[in-house]
């Protein structure tokens, strides 16, 4: 049985009926919803959400992303095959956190109409191509049916410069919590002791902490269990008290 898993910022019935589509061709894939409830038109958060959750699913698994502010135009529709996974969505850049670190082996522009639904909205794309390329795949067509190889698309990076006891970076994600998801992982770079940050030209002290319990009041910087340091508030909201959004420009030193 074939996994797909679902991101988009959908909302509302739309993720219903891509479900829909992919069982009524491959009825018997396992259908995920990840998340539809990623801000719209916002690529980063899709990202970086497909980016940490990715390899927790069985080898094989076929990642359907779609958040496509481009949808209608003649931006392409993207089949990639990696090491272990398969990721389906729009060449907007959406795919490349993802797909790049777990080793891109081929990629193809999906183009091939016995991939997609007879009629293809200029609007509802998720529907009408990439649920019915996802379930073909499933159904046991190779990827490269899907139409021609490409070798370049487009790419999303998150930006961030690291220096001695300083780093210049970006909000990628923020939860319900609040918390605010830097483009710098835990593994880029070591901080310890307080932390000074610029965001949105305000100025903030923040605690280097383990976990949200060891503050027992304002901002703490830890490592999120993806990995990437997150500006938090302990039983609040840090995007709330700083006024930062993804895409926001952070400016740390400790």
């Amino acid at each position: 049985m074939t996994v797909v898993t679902l991101t988009t910022d959908f909302g509302g019935h739309y993720a219903g009926i891509m479900k829909g589509v992919l069982k009524r061709i491959a009825p018997k894939v396992e259908v995920i919803d990840l998340t539809h409830d990623i801000e719209a038109w916002d690529l980063r958060s899709a990202a970086f959400v497909l980016l940490s959750s990715y390899k927790y699913f069985p080898v094989g698994t076929i990642h359907v992303a779609v958040v496509d502010p481009g949808v209608g135009t003649d931006r392409r529709a993207l089949a990639i095959r990696t090491h272990r996974y398969l990721f389906i969505g729009p060449d907007n850049g959406v795919l490349s956190p993802a797909s790049d670190e777990d080793g891109v082996q081929e990629a193809f522009e999906i183009s091939n109409p016995d991939f997609m639904l007879q009629e293809v909205s200029s609007t509802f794309q998720g529907r009408d191509v990439f649920a019915p390329a996802a379930a073909m795949i499933a159904s046991g067509r190779r990827i490269s049916d899907s139409g021609k190889r490409i070798w370049h698309w487009e790419k999303l990076e998150f930006w961030r410069s690291v220096g001695e006891r300083r780093a210049d970076c970006e909000v990628i994600y923020s939860d319900r919590f609040g918390n605010l998801t830097l483009s710098i992982r835990g593994s880029d770079l070591e901080v310890d002791g307080n932390v000074e940050f610029v965001v949105a030209g305000r100025r903030f002290a923040a605690k280097k902490v383990r976990t949200f319990s060891d503050l027992n009041g304002g901002l703490g910087l830890l490592v999120g269990s993806a990995g990437f340091y997150e500006i938090v508030a302990n039983r609040g909201s840090a995007r709330s008290v700083t006024g930062a959004k993804v895409g926001s420009a952070v400016s740390l030193k400790w």
